[in-house]
């Protein structure tokens, strides 16, 4: 009797390691195809498939950058290995995410002469993107994506894919992110030193916005808010483009350190208290319980302080308040010549994103249509990858397996290139 479920063929193996300010997340994907039960006819096209996964306590790196190479480096190190262990194979080389607030962001136009004569083929795209990699770049910056989000031919305009037509003259308008240099070069380097390549580096919030979006959200209009340790991060996205990055430097890590100051507990105890009670909105039935709490250097004493659960609630409302308010400032300082079409649908993600009643608290704020976001793109990954704390690392994957698979936006042709294809490009580029 055959097999009528279906199953999954897995192929070459890319990894995305999240280096956060709490947590170094690494997760290793592979190109899988979706069967039949005869195995002989494919259902799907390719998709990543969920290998394995590692995570450590983030140490070596803050806000600012790598603080402590050797700390850093060890654990980087063992969350490799364990996601190694967990998947049964070795990664050379990683995707890894930049935050972002070390990035800088600009919109410049690039320019490409064509015959007039020929449809615009995948190699003149290539060609138009490397003319992008001579970009002048701000001092101590160094280039990190060049994302097309318009592109124009000779008089005609907002051509979503030019492909095929014949004109004398293409250009693009361009998002460009850069990043800053000193970070790149330090965690690069600590990363070298773990055995492994860096094979590209994304922006944290565009790679949650890969992640997360469906999309119709991106081609409608979208804005990610993405609440992470020590800074929330920003994405608006429009006609399937990221088109503004924006963050600031507050987080969940400051709920936990507000928790700890105004009771007077350890951090590991806030953290604890803010899992286990934390909420925007209580009801009038728990407003008065009473919650244990272990005072700072008292942990071994039999002495228990209590609180109330409505003071814990109101110490995390008023720094989740302070979040939003300046979102919302954020949101309003973007730049004219984004449609304002992005605001129409706002997602959340990020640990902190969790907390019980922030999604309601967010569409109140911003009187809009508000949704809790997790990752999309990762097949089999369980509850690991799920959670939203974990969105930049499976969006790391969607952005490996868009390259491995030639899909991602400066490569339009999906097929691998064949040897005339290359000799072809690189007179092209060259002559």
């Amino acid at each position: 009797m055959r097999n009528t479920k279906a199953r999954a063929r897995t192929y070459g193996s890319f990894a995305g390691l999240d280096v956060g300010t709490e947590k170094i997340s690494c997760a290793i994907g592979s190109l899988a195809y979706d069967l039949d039960g005869d195995e002989k006819k494919r259902v799907q096209g390719p998709q990543i498939f969920f290998a394995g996964f590692g995570q450590r306590a983030s140490k070596g790196v803050n806000i600012h950058g790598v603080s402590e190479m050797e700390v850093l480096e060890d654990a980087i190190l063992n969350a490799v290995y364990a996601a190694e262990e967990a998947a049964k194979r070795n990664i050379k080389d990683v995707y890894v995410n930049i935050p972002a607030h070390l990035t800088q962001a600009s919109r410049v136009r690039v320019k490409l002469s064509l015959s007039g004569q020929t449809p615009i083929q995948p190699l003149h795209m290539r060609k138009l993107f490397s003319l992008s990699q001579n970009l002048s770049v701000p001092k101590n910056q160094i280039l990190v994506h060049v994302l097309p989000f318009s592109y124009s031919l000779d008089e005609m305009t907002n051509i979503a894919d030019p492909i095929g037509m014949i004109g004398r003259e293409l250009s693009a308008e361009c998002y460009v992110i850069t990043a800053v240099q000193t970070y790149v070069q330090n965690l690069t380097h600590c990363i070298g030193r773990c055995n492994l390549d860096v094979a590209g580096f994304v922006a944290d919030s565009y790679a949650a916005g890969m992640a997360c979006l469906v999309s119709d959200e991106a081609e409608l209009g979208a804005t990610l808010i993405d609440i992470g340790g020590k800074s929330t991060q920003m994405a608006c996205f429009l006609g399937g483009n990221l088109v503004w990055l924006g963050a600031l430097p507050m987080g969940g890590f400051h709920i936990t350190t507000d928790l700890a100051r105004c009771l007077s507990t350890t951090l590991s105890q806030a953290e604890r208290l803010k899992t286990l009670y934390g909420s925007l909105f209580l009801g009038n039935q728990h407003s008065a319980e009473q919650v244990p709490v272990t005072q700072v250097g008292e942990e071994n004493s039999l002495n228990m302080g209590y609180v109330s659960r409505q003071l814990i609630v109101d110490i995390i409302k008023a720094r989740v308040d302070e979040i939003l308010d300046e979102v919302l400032v954020q949101l309003q300082s973007v730049p004219h010549h984004v449609d304002r079409v992005v605001f129409q649908k706002i997602l959340l993600t990020g640990g902190a994103a969790q907390l019980q009643g922030l999604a309601d608290l967010a569409e109140e704020r911003f009187d809009t249509k508000v949704r809790f976001a997790q990752q999309l793109c990762v097949l089999g990954a369980d509850s690991i990858l799920q959670s939203p704390a974990f969105s930049t690392c499976a969006g790391l994957l969607q952005y490996a397996f868009q390259n491995y698979t030639g899909r991602s936006l400066q490569k339009r042709d999906q097929k691998p290139l064949n040897f005339w294809q290359r000799v072809s490009l690189w007179l092209n580029e060259h002559i």
